[in-house]
C-alpha cells in the first residue's frame, strides 16, 4: 500500500497522513548513473548525487531509520496549508520527498469539463512535482539528490557536506603568506561561492608540504598570469572576488591544458577518477 504523509509544525504529533493508495512519484530512469555527492562536482542535466549507507550519517531522519507504520501517523483532518513543511510519498518501501513551498500550494477558480459543465470554486492544493527532491531506497540504504540546498531542511545537518568557510575561517584564509590584499578587499566582502572554495582551499592545502604549496603557486600564476605575482615571494596580490576566484581555482588545481588542440583551460566541475 502507498501512503502519502505530511511534515507538520505542530506541537503534539510531527507527521500526518493525507491519503493512500496511488503513489505520487515514479522511480526516474537516470538514477542509474547517480554519482557519488563531492561538493566540488556539478551534476549534468540527467544525474543525481547519491548517499550510500545513509541511514549511518547524524542527519538522516527517524522515519527512515524505523520500519515505515501506517498506524503511526494520524489522519490529516483540515491541516493549514503553511504548517506542512514537506511531504513523503512512501512506496514499496521506497521514500520520496518534496518540500513544500509558496509556489507548490495554489487556489484558483475553474470551469471543468466532463459529463457536465461546472464552476469549481477551487480550494487550495498542493502541486506535486514532476520528480522528488530526494528519493531514499530503504533496501539499498541509499538516498539520491540533485540539490542539497534543497533537501537541507528536511535532513537538519546534511549541509555539512558542503561547508562554507565561517568569518573566522576565512579571515585566517586571508592572512596565509601568499595573499597579499590590496584595493580594502577583506573577508567582510568575500561572497558565498568564494567562502564555499575557500573551505575546499583549506583542506587542500593541509594536505600539501611546503614544497607542494609552492608549486601550486607557481602553477596557479602560469595558467593565470593575470593575476599579479611577485613570483620570488610566492606571494599574490588579491583586490577583489574575481582575483580570489581565480586563486582558488589555481589551489584546486582546475587548470589544465588540453592534449591536442593545447588550449588552456579550467574545469568547472571536477570528478576523482578512480585510480
Amino acid at each position: 500500500m502507498n501512503y502519502v504523509i505530511a511534515k507538520i509544525k505542530s506541537k503534539t504529533h510531527e507527521y500526518e497522513k493525507l491519503f493512500s493508495g496511488a503513489g505520487l512519484y515514479q522511480i526516474p530512469d537516470d538514477l542509474e548513473g547517480a554519482v557519488e555527492y563531492q561538493p566540488s562536482r556539478i551534476l549534468e542535466e540527467d544525474e543525481w548525487y547519491k548517499l550510500q549507507k545513509f541511514s549511518k550519517e547524524n542527519f538522516c531522519i527517524d522515519l527512515l531509520r524505523e520500519n515505515f507504520r501506517s498506524t503511526d501517523y494520524p489522519e490529516a483532518s483540515k491541516v493549514k496549508t503553511m504548517a506542512i513543511e514537506y511531504i513523503c510519498s512512501y512506496q514499496e518501501n521506497i521514500y520520496f520527498f518534496q518540500r513544500v513551498f509558496k509556489h507548490n500550494i495554489v487556489m484558483q477558480k475553474r470551469i471543468t469539463l466532463g459529463d457536465s459543465v461546472r464552476l469549481d470554486k477551487g480550494e487550495k492544493s498542493i502541486v506535486i512535482n514532476d520528480s522528488a527532491d530526494a528519493i531514499y531506497m530503504k533496501d539499498d540504504d541509499v538516498l539520491y539528490f540533485r540539490k542539497l540546498q534543497t533537501i537541507a531542511p528536511i535532513f537538519k545537518g546534511i549541509e555539512e557536506l558542503y561547508k562554507e568557510a565561517t568569518q573566522g575561517e576565512t579571515e585566517a584564509f586571508l592572512t596565509n603568506d601568499f595573499i597579499k590584499l590590496d584595493n580594502s578587499y577583506n573577508a567582510d566582502k568575500v561572497k558565498k561561492m568564494n567562502r564555499k572554495r575557500i573551505a575546499m582551499a583549506m583542506d587542500t592545502l593541509n594536505g600539501f608540504d611546503k614544497k607542494q604549496k609552492r608549486r601550486i603557486l607557481d602553477y596557479t600564476h602560469k595558467y593565470y598570469p593575470n593575476l599579479q605575482y611577485e613570483k620570488k615571494k610566492g606571494i599574490f596580490t588579491i583586490g577583489n572576488e574575481e582575483d580570489m576566484k581565480f586563486l582558488l581555482w589555481g589551489i584546486e588545481q582546475r587548470y589544465y591544458t588540453t592534449p591536442v588542440t593545447n588550449e588552456n583551460r579550467v574545469a568547472n566541475s571536477i570528478m576523482v577518477l578512480p585510480s
